[in-house]
Protein backbone atom coordinates (compact mmCIF):
# COMPACT_ATOMS: atom_id res chain seq x y z
CA UNK A 1 0.00 0.00 0.00
CA UNK A 2 1.36 3.38 -1.01
CA UNK A 3 1.07 5.75 1.92
CA UNK A 4 1.39 9.49 2.35
CA UNK A 5 4.77 8.87 3.98
CA UNK A 6 5.91 6.95 0.88
CA UNK A 7 4.73 9.83 -1.28
CA UNK A 8 6.65 12.32 0.86
CA UNK A 9 9.80 10.20 0.59
CA UNK A 10 9.37 9.96 -3.16
CA UNK A 11 8.89 13.73 -3.41
CA UNK A 12 12.01 14.32 -1.30
CA UNK A 13 14.05 11.93 -3.47
CA UNK A 14 12.79 13.68 -6.60
CA UNK A 15 13.71 17.10 -5.18
CA UNK A 16 17.18 15.79 -4.32
CA UNK A 17 17.64 14.46 -7.87
CA UNK A 18 16.39 17.73 -9.32
CA UNK A 19 18.92 19.68 -7.22
CA UNK A 20 21.73 17.33 -8.28
CA UNK A 21 20.78 17.69 -11.94
CA UNK A 22 20.71 21.47 -11.63
CA UNK A 23 24.14 21.45 -9.97
CA UNK A 24 25.56 19.27 -12.74
CA UNK A 25 24.09 21.51 -15.44
CA UNK A 26 25.76 24.54 -13.87
CA UNK A 27 29.04 22.65 -13.64
CA UNK A 28 28.78 21.68 -17.31
CA UNK A 29 28.08 25.27 -18.36
CA UNK A 30 31.09 26.51 -16.39
CA UNK A 31 33.32 23.86 -17.96
CA UNK A 32 32.08 24.69 -21.45
CA UNK A 33 32.70 28.40 -20.86
CA UNK A 34 36.21 27.71 -19.57
CA UNK A 35 36.94 25.60 -22.64
CA UNK A 36 35.55 28.24 -25.00
CA UNK A 37 32.73 26.01 -26.22
CA UNK A 38 29.13 27.00 -26.89
CA UNK A 39 26.94 26.80 -23.77
CA UNK A 40 24.43 24.43 -25.38
CA UNK A 41 24.56 21.91 -28.16
CA UNK A 42 26.85 19.19 -29.32
CA UNK A 43 30.47 19.85 -30.21
CA UNK A 44 31.82 18.13 -33.33
CA UNK A 45 35.48 17.09 -33.30
CA UNK A 46 37.37 15.53 -36.16
CA UNK A 47 38.72 12.13 -35.03
CA UNK A 48 42.00 12.83 -36.82
CA UNK A 49 42.57 15.87 -34.57
CA UNK A 50 42.29 13.85 -31.34
CA UNK A 51 45.56 12.56 -29.91
CA UNK A 52 45.74 9.08 -28.36
CA UNK A 53 46.27 10.67 -24.93
CA UNK A 54 43.13 12.77 -25.24
CA UNK A 55 41.16 9.79 -26.54
CA UNK A 56 42.32 7.69 -23.55
CA UNK A 57 41.47 10.48 -21.08
CA UNK A 58 38.03 10.81 -22.66
CA UNK A 59 37.38 7.08 -22.38
CA UNK A 60 38.49 7.10 -18.73
CA UNK A 61 36.24 10.09 -17.98
CA UNK A 62 33.29 8.35 -19.65
CA UNK A 63 33.91 5.16 -17.66
CA UNK A 64 34.18 7.12 -14.41
CA UNK A 65 30.96 9.03 -15.14
CA UNK A 66 29.18 5.78 -15.95
CA UNK A 67 30.35 4.13 -12.71
CA UNK A 68 29.33 7.16 -10.64
CA UNK A 69 25.94 7.33 -12.35
CA UNK A 70 25.29 3.64 -11.76
CA UNK A 71 26.35 3.96 -8.12
CA UNK A 72 24.03 6.95 -7.65
CA UNK A 73 21.15 5.07 -9.31
CA UNK A 74 21.77 2.04 -7.09
CA UNK A 75 21.86 4.30 -4.05
CA UNK A 76 18.39 5.61 -4.83
CA UNK A 77 17.06 2.21 -5.87
CA UNK A 78 18.19 0.67 -2.59
CA UNK A 79 16.86 3.59 -0.56
CA UNK A 80 20.21 4.53 0.95
CA UNK A 81 19.84 8.23 0.20
CA UNK A 82 18.94 10.67 2.95
CA UNK A 83 15.43 11.03 1.53
CA UNK A 84 14.97 7.26 1.32
CA UNK A 85 16.13 6.65 4.87
CA UNK A 86 14.15 9.50 6.35
CA UNK A 87 17.25 11.21 7.70
CA UNK A 88 18.68 14.57 6.83
CA UNK A 89 22.36 13.96 6.34
CA UNK A 90 24.73 16.26 4.44
CA UNK A 91 25.72 14.59 1.19
CA UNK A 92 22.74 12.22 1.41
CA UNK A 93 24.74 9.31 2.84
CA UNK A 94 24.66 7.46 6.10
CA UNK A 95 27.82 5.45 6.36
CA UNK A 96 28.10 2.67 8.87
CA UNK A 97 24.32 2.35 9.25
CA UNK A 98 22.60 -0.95 8.63
CA UNK A 99 19.05 -0.69 7.36
CA UNK A 100 16.64 -3.26 8.81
Amino acid sequence: MFTEQDSARQDAAFAELKDEFSRLEQQEKAMRKAAGLPEDGEVKVNDADVTPEVRQALEEAKAKAKREGEARAAQYKNGTSAAGSGASVPGGRRQGVVRV
